[in-house]
C-alpha cells in the first residue's frame, strides 16, 4: 500500500473516531454552547473514478448534507440522468459540462459547494462530483475569501487523482483548515446580507433592457409562479417552488448572490430556501425558492436555447401590472437615493 494511502486511511480512523467522540459528547452539552470549531462541515459525494460506482459518502454528517444530497444529487440529477432528459438534447442545447459553483440558503445555514464533470472507475461520466461546505454563523464575506478558493483548490486535488484515499485526504484536510480558519472568526448573526435597495440595483443594470422590462418580466414571473405565496413567510413547505434564469449582471459573484437573495428574501421571507446555481462557463445564474425539483435541476445542463433568460420571456403582461411593477421600482430607487 502507498505511503498516501496509508497516511489516509490513518487520517480516516482518527476523523472518525473524533466525530463519535463529539456526538457522543453533544449528548451531555448544553444546547446553547457555541461551537465554534463546527461551524464548519466539509463533504463530498458524486462520481470519481477512485470508485467503480457513486462515491462512498465523504462527510454527510448533518441533516443539512443529507437534505442537500437527496434534492441536488438522488432527485434531481438522477432523476435526469435515470429519465435520458439530457440526452435528448442536441449540442447547442446542451451545457458540455458541469461545472457549477452553488448557494444554497437551507435551514439557517449557507451551503456553498461547487461540482464538476467527473467519471467512475467504469469510466461512466453521467454524474458530476460535488464538494459543499456548510457554514454556520459566519458572515458572508468571509465565506466567499476562504470557502471559494478551498473548493477549487479541491476540485483540482480531485481531478488529478484516481485515488479514493486522496480524495478522502483532500476533503479531511479542507475540513480541518476551514474549522481552523474558523476560530479566529466573529461570529455572525446570518450569512444573510440585506439591500433595501435590491430591486432598485437589479432595474439599473443595462440586461434588464429599457424601461426596466426584462425586471418586470422577472416580476411577473414571480407573480404569476408564486404570487399567492408571497405572504406566507411563516413557514417555507407551504410555498410553490419556483425557478428563474437570470443574467449574471452585477460586476462580482458576491454583489450578484447578495443583491438576488435580498431581493428574494424581502419578496418571500427570511426562512424561504434559496438554491442559486452558478454556471462557471456562461453567463446566467438558475435561482430555485423552495425545493428543487427534477424538473427545475435540469436546468443543469440545459442552455438558453432550451431554458432562456426569465427577463427575455415576451410574456403578455396588462398595463396594469406593468404599472405596478413600475411603481414598484420607482419606490425602490426613492429609497436608494435617500
Amino acid at each position: 500500500m502507498a505511503v498516501v494511502e496509508k497516511q489516509a486511511l490513518i487520517l480516516q480512523e482518527v476523523c472518525v473516531l473524533e466525530s463519535n467522540f463529539k456526538k457522543f459528547l453533544r449528548r451531555f452539552t448544553p444546547k446553547s454552547q457555541d461551537h465554534l470549531s463546527e461551524r464548519i462541515f466539509v463533504a463530498a459525494f458524486g462520481k470519481h473514478p477512485g470508485w467503480d460506482d457513486h462515491v462512498d459518502d465523504i462527510g454527510l454528517e448533518t441533516d443539512v448534507f443529507v437534505a442537500v444530497k437527496r434534492m441536488l444529487y438522488v432527485q434531481g440529477i438522477g432523476g435526469n440522468v435515470d429519465s435520458g432528459s439530457w440526452d435528448k438534447l442536441t449540442e447547442n442545447q446542451l451545457i458540455g459540462e458541469f461545472k457549477h459553483v452553488f448557494f444554497w440558503y437551507i435551514n439557517g445555514s449557507l451551503v456553498v459547494g461547487r461540482m464538476w464533470s467527473s467519471r467512475d472507475g467504469k469510466g461512466r461520466k453521467s454524474y458530476p462530483f460535488v464538494v459543499c461546505v456548510q457554514c454556520q454563523k459566519l458572515p458572508i464575506k468571509w465565506i466567499f475569501d476562504k470557502v471559494l478558493p478551498r473548493l477549487e483548490s479541491i476540485e483540482t486535488t480531485c481531478a488529478a487523482t484516481t485515488s479514493a484515499a486522496e480524495v478522502r485526504m483532500a476533503i479531511q484536510s479542507a475540513r480541518q483548515e476551514l474549522r481552523l480558519l474558523a476560530q479566529q472568526c466573529e461570529t455572525s448573526s446570518s450569512p444573510k446580507v440585506m439591500y433595501p435597495d435590491a430591486l432598485a440595483k437589479l432595474a439599473g443594470h443595462k440586461e434588464m433592457g429599457p424601461n426596466q422590462e426584462g425586471l418586470i418580466r422577472v416580476l411577473y414571473h414571480i407573480d404569476r409562479e408564486a404570487g399567492r405565496h408571497l405572504s406566507n413567510n411563516a413557514g417555507s413547505t407551504a410555498m410553490k417552488s419556483t425557478s428563474l434564469r437570470v443574467p449574471a449582471s452585477m460586476n462580482t459573484m458576491l454583489e450578484n448572490i447578495l443583491v438576488w437573495s435580498s431581493f428574494l428574501f424581502t419578496k418571500f421571507g427570511m426562512n424561504t430556501p434559496v438554491l442559486i446555481l452558478i454556471p462557471l462557463q456562461n453567463t446566467w445564474m438558475d435561482i430555485i425558492m423552495g425545493e428543487p425539483t427534477e424538473l427545475q435541476l435540469y436546468c443543469l445542463r440545459a442552455s438558453l436555447k432550451v431554458i432562456p433568460l426569465t427577463s427575455s420571456i415576451p410574456y403578455n403582461m396588462g398595463s396594469e401590472f406593468i404599472d405596478q411593477a413600475h411603481r414598484l421600482i420607482e419606490a425602490g430607487q426613492t429609497h436608494q437615493s435617500c
